[in-house]
């Protein structure tokens, strides 16, 4: 599975701050460094190896990683300010 941002939706700083801004609707969606971190993963490596590399990076498991990962970018896609699509990759 891969993600990636909705059209007119970027992942900005502003004011030191993570957000998610869509130039389309005006809507801004703030992020923990956290969250951020992992958004920038599943957009860059897709959804599986971003958990996996978050995984260990945090020392989770990965099937605990893997479900807050989806259930972040799951709000993201109901906010309209993301996608996502299925791949090989997985």
């Amino acid at each position: 599975m891969r993600i990636q941002l909705a059209p007119g939706t970027t992942l900005t700083k502003v004011e030191g701050k993570d957000v998610l801004f869509s130039v389309r609707t005006g809507d801004s969606y703030g992020l923990n460094e956290t969250a951020a971190h992992m958004v920038q993963l599943a957009l860059e490596l897709g959804v599986a190896e971003a958990a996996s590399r978050l995984a260990q990076e945090y020392n989770v498991a990965p099937d605990e990683l893997r479900s807050d990962l989806e259930g972040l970018l799951g709000e993201l896609v109901q906010l309209k300010l993301a996608e996502v699509s299925s791949d090989q990759g997985g």
